[in-house]
């Protein structure tokens, strides 16, 4: 590989790297984890048939949203991503609790909240089914990871790759 490409292929992994915003990942992947949350817990409290496209939309959205607002190469966006679903999966459960009480018991989500102990409706949403949820959190949590990073071309690849090289050498 000539001088002129080596420099041209740094300058560009350079500009990729810079591109990174892992902060605003985080605040995306916080925000997108509590309304996937809250549009799942509704979801399937109105279509019970849905269970496992939901969660795997939950971790879609989280993906999405960091990939979008991040544009994340190193490894922490997938990760941050897989935590972030695993919290959003938790979370739906228990706003599918709380929404499935309210519709039991004709009272407005809040109601069930300021009623019933949290520590039992929590319970409750780990508890119901959990074998099969953690099928739908696995795909949830990879579809997260895929789409959290950033999609690179192979000369992007490439470039990436032998600025790294560099870096460990020197």
């Amino acid at each position: 590989m000539k001088n002129e490409e080596k420099q041209r292929n740094y300058g560009l992994a350079i500009k990729l790297l810079s591109e990174q915003n892992f902060a605003a990942a985080i605040i995306a992947g916080a925000a997108a984890t509590i309304l996937a949350a809250v549009a799942f817990g509704i979801f399937v409290a109105t279509w019970t048939f849905a269970y496992g496209f939901a969660a795997v939309a939950v971790g879609i959205v989280i993906g999405l949203a960091m990939g979008l607002f991040g544009r994340g190469i190193s490894t922490k966006f997938a990760v941050a991503a897989a935590v972030f679903t695993m919290i959003g999966c938790v979370l739906s459960n228990l706003f599918r609790v709380i929404m499935d009480r309210a519709q039991a018991t004709g009272t407005s989500p809040i109601d069930v909240l300021g009623s019933d102990s949290f520590s039992a409706l929590a319970r409750q949403a780990v508890s119901d089914g959990f074998s099969i949820y953690i099928l739908y959190w696995f795909i949830a949590t990879i579809a997260a990871v895929f789409l959290s990073r950033r999609a690179l071309s192979r000369s992007d690849r490439l470039a990436i790759g032998l600025y790294e090289s560099r870096c460990r050498d020197a």
